[in-house]
């Protein structure tokens, strides 16, 4: 009887234990409900990654891309892909002196416009320059914008003193005119050094002019006996006595009775 009252007994506190740890337990309740979020964070997707992705924000309009380097030395060449230079061969346009008709080549301002934009130079730079053609109007230049570059102004100045040389000597047959573009076309900074501007051949040093002064004196004579020159004024020995020499100034002496045996200027 006693066994059976112990069981019951038993039963019936662990059902009273499972009810406390399953429902009226707070920290048993806190402890679940922590674990089970902890255990579920992982697995859920978070709010960024389940979100769409961020389309990239809208950027400006591209700005020109410059095409070639703008000039920025004396020396400066245009781009040859982009100025490879053009021109006719008619000498009666250019000779003795330039056309009307070529003088009239000027390009426009939508053509500077467009030269500017090839090379990349901002509105603001562009005072700095000039469209200058490559092969000029005095050798028959063409103005086609592969004729036309932006130069700076006074690499541009430069190049207008090659131009009129090269023009004299293309109307005075000295080289012709197809030589004359292909040198301004190839390198102009080059062209300038060679027709402008040659070195100047090292010259010899002339030889010494003939002289009509005398030869330097030859070294004094007699001297004393510490071996110097006498000068006029000092007293000769007695064996230099109605002798004739030469004084430290390259002068003739001669020791004569002066109050005394002196030198004095012969």
């Amino acid at each position: 009887m006693r066994k059976i009252l112990a069981a019951a007994l038993l039963a019936a506190l662990a059902a009273s234990g499972c009810t406390s740890a399953s429902g009226t337990n707070p920290a048993g309740s806190q402890f679940t409900a922590s674990a089970t979020a902890s255990s579920a964070s992982p697995s859920a997707p978070s709010s960024q990654s389940s979100a769409s992705p961020q389309s990239p924000p809208a950027s400006s309009s591209p700005a020109t891309v410059a095409l070639a380097t703008p000039p920025s030395r004396w020396g400066s060449l245009p781009n040859r892909s982009i100025t490879p230079g053009a021109g006719g061969l008619s000498l009666a346009a250019i000779c003795p002196s330039v056309s009307a008709a070529l003088e009239a080549r000027r390009p426009g301002t939508a053509i500077k416009d467009e030269v500017y934009a090839e090379y990349g130079i901002a509105a603001g730079q562009r005072h700095r320059y000039r469209i200058d053609h490559l092969v000029p109007l005095e050798l028959d230049g063409s103005n086609s914008i592969r004729n036309l570059w932006p130069q700076l102004i006074g690499a541009s100045e430069a190049k207008d003193r090659l131009e009129e040389t090269l023009h004299s000597m293309v109307c005075a047959g000295r080289i012709t005119l197809a030589g004359a573009q292909h040198a301004i076309m190839t390198n102009w900074a080059r062209a300038y050094q060679r027709y402008v501007s040659p070195p100047t051949a090292p010259r010899t040093a002339p030889a010494p002019a003939p002289s009509s002064a005398a030869p330097p004196p030859a070294s004094c004579y007699p001297k004393t006996n510490s071996g110097n020159c006498y000068e006029p004024g000092e007293f000769c020995r007695t064996a230099d006595r109605g002798m004739r020499g030469v004084a430290g100034d390259g002068k003739p002496i001669i020791c004569e009775d002066n109050n005394g045996w002196r030198w004095e200027p012969a």
